[in-house]
């Protein structure tokens, strides 16, 4: 591996910006596609009558959900914003016509998307307001969630509709606090994050907290540290044990390691080539822990186990489609076999995508400072269901809106 090339597979390995253990994350399909089969989806839900019927608002609730993210994958966040504020007003609307604070249930994931949303904006002081939702259920607070209000008596109510919304919040304090740290580069403020949120949160959501002092420690430059703290965990699950071994290993490679780093990333190798996740949900981090491996690998020079690990996240992507990861799969693949008597083959793959994906028009733009695809139909076309579910009121708010 020539020099220059070691430079630059090395700036792509630095710590992940992201968690590696198994939580729960969206696969990301061709966002045009997406996008009209969520539209497809909410006008169909729209038949029936959701502020009196439980199911259907779960189903309209949840599908409204999906359409925020689409459009902040498509770059547009404020429309995405404005998507989320019609949620909680389409919520509150129920809520108002079925007088059941079981209803409010729904008002919680806009609420946390919209955190979400001044994350990714470096808007970490509001984004955490968003999040402090565990401590809040707990103490069972009276909250204000944008129109949507529980006074201290609904709690019951809301968690004998939502019995697995008590995992959500404490979720989104734990993971999505130290995630809007991550996305800013804040590290000073995650140590602080992670200390006040060690006494905060049950036990269960401490291997987070593990994991997020160990990417702290990574990203601050303290790599002896953390893959010591890495190399004392082993995680609850195979993918847990997956995540903090990749995390010493980038500690290992940050550090200039070199044989014994080789051996146990090919062994993390042998093991990830073999996992196919048989669920969709389990697919995104399965995916995530392959491309990082793969990065890890080209840094040290192990190109043919680099390879296979990219070819793999290609087989697992022919199933569990997720375009961005699609694309750094067929990118490793091309600079470590560049000979390889499939590249040709790889080169028409990357080419298909760059000519059709969304991903790659929006990543183009975000670099040369164009705008986002709001205008695209099949963005439009989703605002309008969205729209359209929640009744006409503020329906102006949303439509044609940009950053």
């Amino acid at each position: 591996m020539r020099a220059d090339d070691t430079r630059a597979a090395s700036s792509r390995a630095l710590p992940s910006r992201d968690f590696l253990r198994h939580h729960e994350r969206l696969l990301r399909p061709p966002l045009d596609t997406w996008a009209e089969e969520l539209r497809t989806r909410l006008d169909d839900a729209l038949s029936t009558d959701t502020a009196h019927d439980p199911r259907a608002m779960d189903t309209v609730s949840s599908l409204m959900n999906k359409a925020g993210f689409v459009l902040a994958c498509a770059g547009d966040l404020r429309c995405a914003q404005h998507l989320c504020e019609r949620q909680l007003d389409w919520v509150a609307g129920c809520h108002r016509d079925r007088a059941d604070a079981g209803t409010l249930s729904h008002a919680f994931q806009p609420w946390i998307n919209l955190g979400r949303l001044h994350a990714l904006r470096g808007d970490t002081r509001r984004a955490r307001e968003h999040f402090a939702l565990g401590t809040a259920a707990a103490r069972q607070d009276e909250l204000s969630l944008g129109p949507c209000v529980l006074p201290r008596g609904a709690w019951p109510a809301v968690f004998a509709a939502a019995p697995e919304l008590r995992d959500v919040l404490w979720n989104a304090q734990t993971l999505e606090t130290l995630k809007a740290y991550l996305v800013t580069g804040d590290i000073a403020g995650m140590a602080t994050a992670l200390s006040h949120l060690r006494d905060a949160v049950p036990p269960a959501w401490h291997a987070f907290l593990t994991e997020g002092e160990v990417l702290r420690l990574l990203h601050q430059g303290d790599a002896e540290e953390a893959r010591a703290r890495a190399g004392r965990e082993n995680g609850g699950s195979p993918y847990d044990e997956v995540a903090f071994r990749l995390h010493a290993a980038t500690a290992g490679a940050m550090l200039g390691e070199e044989l014994p780093l080789r051996h146990r990333l090919v062994e993390l190798a042998v093991f990830l080539t073999q996992v196919l996740p048989s669920r969709p949900k389990d697919a995104p981090t399965v995916l995530r822990q392959l491309r990082h491996l793969a990065r890890l690998l080209e840094t040290t020079g192990e190109r043919r186990y680099a390879l296979a690990v990219a070819l793999h996240g290609l087989d697992v992507c022919d199933v569990h489609d997720d375009q961005p990861l699609r694309f750094g799969f067929l990118r490793t693949a091309l600079r470590v076999a560049p000979g390889h008597p499939r590249t040709r083959a790889w080169k028409r793959a990357l080419r298909h995508l760059t000519d059709r994906s969304l991903y790659w028009e929006i990543h183009r733009g975000a670099r040369s400072g164009g705008s986002p695809l709001r205008n695209a139909p099949a963005f439009s076309r989703l605002v309008g269901a969205v729209e359209r579910a929640g009744g006409p009121r503020h329906a102006a708010a949303v439509r044609g809106t940009g950053p």
